[in-house]
Order: C-alpha cells, then structure tokens, then sequence
C-alpha cells in the first residue's frame, strides 16, 4: 500500500511543478490553518446523476421529487444543486 501511496505522490509532484501534496510544518503552523479556517465559507456542491432519467421525457412527480431535494439542499446547507441526466 505504501508504495502505490508513494507513486501516487511523485505523479502529483510532476503535474504540479514540483510541488508537494504533503503539507509540511509544525504545531505552529497547524494552529495558523486552524485559525485562518474559521473565517473561511464552508460551500457544498450537491451533484445527482441520474443517466436513467430523460430530461425530456421526465414525469412531473420526477421533477417535483427532485425540486424538493433541491429546496432541501438549499435551505439546510445553501449549498448548490446540479442533477445530470440523459438529454
């Protein structure tokens, strides 16, 4: 497993620059992100694929079902709300 993890991690540096996917630092700079991420926006993206759903052929209580997750998403998390389907 460690290996493969490795591999993985060289891959990621070459596509990146050079850059590492590891973050290095100390207790220091953990508490410094901690910090920072309290100031941040949390966003949520909710994608729904339904590829055996026709968009153009879809009954109205397929619509209603997913309008009414989407109302969900939106006032819990106000996050956003995509379903894709078969044209």
């Amino acid at each position: 497993m460690l290996p493969l993890l490795h591999d993985r991690a060289l891959k990621y540096a070459r596509r990146h620059g050079g850059v590492s996917p590891y973050d290095i630092g100390g207790a220091k700079n953990l508490f410094a992100i901690r910090d920072q991420a309290r100031m941040l926006r949390t966003r949520f993206h909710t994608i729904i694929a339904q590829p055996g759903l026709q968009a153009g052929i879809a009954t109205d209580d397929q619509l209603l079902l997913l309008a009414g997750a989407e109302k969900y998403v939106r006032d819990t998390i106000a996050g956003d709300f995509t379903v894709y389907c078969s044209p």
